[in-house]
């Protein structure tokens, strides 16, 4: 993981909301067929989705793969009793216990991403669900997702075909998602050849105020309406069911 990301994880931690992830939070909770049960969260990062669906009345549990963070997750008091432990994705093997598991932006970090999802997919119960959410267009790749160490971005035949290699899995739907994200990228990344810059969602500033609200207000329209034709983000909800 880059300096970099590590630092924006670590400092979110510490956090209850984010404009990008909060938001996408609701987004998957709206899409996901059940509304409580026993939630892995692989990839847990900043521990803002442990929270988000603990609220919901799920019973959560995180793995995360850099120990700084797993530390800065299990200090925070509203995490208190979750249990994080540090591990990785493409090592580790589940026992089927869990009714949804989650990996957010995990597998474009993983040059063998087929065996990642099979792993993910160890810890998901028969008739539970998994969630990828990954970078999406393959033709926005650019200078941010070297210096944060993904090895690709995804169009949606390429998640559907990877997804589809795993046994018992039915594709429920797959989703794109933040269109204004997909502009501000497509324009620094493909236009002005430079890293996307998100300062804006952390400072105080009146413009940064007005941006962030213009953003959520998006993406809880996007939220209503179940997506967006183009976004910077791709939802996947996957049952485990023998088929």
């Amino acid at each position: 993981m880059s300096n970099d990301l590590q630092a924006q994880q670590i400092t979110l931690s510490s956090s209850d909301y984010d404009l990008r992830i909060t938001n996408l939070a609701r987004f998957i909770f709206k899409k996901l067929p059940v509304k409580s049960g026993t939630f892995m969260d692989i990839g847990a990062g900043n521990g803002l989705f442990l929270k988000f669906f603990k609220n919901k009345g799920f019973e959560v549990e995180g793995i995360e793969l850099e120990k700084e963070q797993v530390h800065e997750m299990q200090k925070d008091s509203k995490l208190k009793d979750v249990k994080i432990q540090q591990g990785d994705i493409t090592q580790l093997h589940g026992n089927a216990d869990f009714d949804v598991v989650i990996a957010s932006d995990v597998i474009e970090h993983i040059e063998d991403d087929v065996t990642a999802l099979r792993n993910l997919f160890t810890f998901v119960k028969m008739n539970g669900h998994l969630i990828i959410t990954v970078p999406a267009h393959m033709y926005l790749y650019g200078k941010r997702d070297e210096k944060w160490g993904h090895y690709r971005r995804y169009g949606n035949r390429d998640l559907i075909n990877k997804i589809s290699l795993l046994t018992d899995s039915k594709i429920i739907s797959v989703s794109q998602w933040n269109i204004l994200g997909y502009i501000a990228y497509f324009f620094f990344e493909r236009i002005l050849r430079r890293p996307i810059r998100e300062g804006f969602r952390y400072k105080r500033s009146p413009f940064s105020k007005f941006v962030v609200f213009l953003s959520d207000s998006i993406l809880k329209l996007e939220e209503l309406v179940g997506g967006s034709p183009v976004g910077l983000t791709l939802v996947a909800v996957v049952k485990k069911k023998q088929v």
